[in-house]
């Protein structure tokens, strides 16, 4: 007798196998040899989508894989993606990459949408469950926050998180006033197998950039670790302890999910860096040593919000 989990397995597996093939609730539930009605409650709560949405993210996902892949006519990819005719392919595509099929072939960047969904079982934040991926072009970001050095534990995180909130509502020219940030800055990475993985962390908020010291000089060497240095402006107003960061103007990748804000973004990580990455076409920006997380602050009856993780690209 299998578990429920793999019956899921099989039928995420049986989706992949048979994409370019006609495939709808009936026919994945009669594989599975299981009723609809109690496979789509169970594909819902372990994978996080219906297996309508979840069949169509992953074939638009590959049909975007071979437009920018192969030279297959754009008409023959979208019947091969269920779509009866190359308009309807062409709404649906655009509804997810915000692009023309014609459009995102010529522009040759590939950055998969739905990768294949690892059924494991375990109720985490995770990145195959993302909800949209964009490019965002974005110029500098000044921050306000508090930093610690991961050196001595990672609980030093959950120390600059405590920190930021008892005091987030006396910062000055603070404006996205819906997020707090998370920066992992990995300038002065230390990677010693003895050792602590050791970074620098903040947490943060975005400030205006209404302070005289935050020049053009600061923005390029802006990868530099963040300094305390007071000036005028907003900076001499902190409250004590704080300091400030300026980001340079970069191009993002950007990942959206709803999550809980105490759930570790590690496994998120992994899989951008070590699957998405992969098999997209995104360069990372190695001028650019940091990635951060936005942490929505409306939170659901769920207990998620919604967070951003934004990861410099060229």
């Amino acid at each position: 007798m299998k578990t429920n989990l793999e019956t899921i397995r099989e039928a995420v597996d049986y989706i992949d196998s048979h994409l370019e093939e006609d495939l709808t609730l009936d026919s994945v539930a009669r594989q599975a040899n299981y009723s609809k009605y109690h496979l789509s409650k169970m594909f819902v709560s372990i994978t996080g989508f219906t297996v309508h949405g979840y069949i169509q993210r992953r074939r638009l996902t590959e049909a975007a894989r071979a437009l920018v892949f192969t030279g297959r006519p754009i008409l023959d990819i979208a019947l091969s993606a269920g779509y009866e005719t190359q308009r309807s392919f062409s709404a649906g595509f655009k509804s997810v990459f915000r692009c023309s099929p014609d459009a995102f072939r010529k522009r040759g960047d590939f950055h998969p949408f739905q990768l294949k969904f690892t059924v494991d079982g375990k109720d985490y934040l995770r990145g195959d469950a993302v909800m949209d991926i964009r490019t965002a072009d974005s110029e500098a970001i000044c921050l306000a926050g508090y930093c610690r050095n991961t050196r001595l534990g990672f609980f030093v995180i959950g120390t600059c998180w405590r920190r930021i909130h008892a005091k987030k509502h006396l910062i000055p020219g603070r404006t996205e006033m819906e997020f707090l940030i998370g920066l992992n800055d990995y300038t002065n990475w230390d990677m010693d197998g003895k050792r602590q993985p050791a970074f620098d962390y903040y947490a943060a908020a975005q400030i205006r950039d209404t302070s005289p010291s935050c020049t053009d000089a600061q923005i390029r060497n802006a990868s530099r670790p963040f300094s305390g240095v007071r000036s005028t402006g907003v900076q001499a107003d902190l409250p004590a302890g704080m300091v400030r960061k300026v980001l340079p103007a970069s191009r993002y990748i950007v990942f959206c999910f709803r999550g809980r804000c105490e759930d570790s973004l590690q496994p998120v990580a992994e899989y951008i860096y070590k699957v998405w990455f992969p098999q997209s076409t995104c360069r990372l920006n190695s001028e650019a040593m940091y990635d951060f997380a936005k942490y929505g602050e409306k939170t659901g009856q769920d207990g998620k919000s919604l967070i951003e993780y934004w990861i410099p690209i060229l």
